[in-house]
């Protein structure tokens, strides 16, 4: 728990988790990840483009995160970026919309890895959004219709 969620937001969680088959075993712990405020929270630091790829800060923050999810273990693959906003993405029907970032290092990573695995990129423009603290996944709720 914390500053921004509570009891209730747990157990709706918990609930809407429960009724697509997962139990608690399926759930991991993840210990809070504050680095200054390089992070608010875990989807703002890594974040899926597909069913076996992650994409992960470099050095602590992503190592903490990614071994508390126990990724290697679970068969995912990480694609470790230098950038922590860029690993803030929000993947549609097969296309990556990832923020742009000044880190050209960062930009590559993401347009190789989409290309290896056919999938269709767009860099979005959230500045607007940094000014509040946001990214891209702050402002999506994704749904399986």
């Amino acid at each position: 728990m914390s500053d921004r969620t509570n009891n209730d937001g747990f157990q709706f969680l918990r609930n809407a988790f429960a009724s697509h088959g997962m139990d608690a075993k399926n759930i991991i712990s993840v210990p809070p990840v504050v680095a200054g405020k390089e992070v608010l929270h875990l989807k703002s630091a890594v974040t899926h483009i597909d069913e076996q790829t992650l994409l992960a800060p470099e050095g602590r923050v992503g190592d903490s995160v990614l071994e508390a999810m126990k990724a290697t273990e679970k068969g995912y693959n990480a694609i470790r970026l230098p950038d922590i906003l860029s690993c803030n993405v929000v993947v549609v029907n097969g296309h990556v919309l990832a923020q742009k970032s000044p880190c050209e290092v960062s930009k590559r990573r993401i347009e190789q890895t989409c290309r290896e695995r056919n999938l269709g990129l767009t860099f979005v423009d959230t500045s607007e959004l940094a000014k509040k603290d946001g990214a891209l996944t702050c402002c999506s709720v994704l749904l399986s219709v």
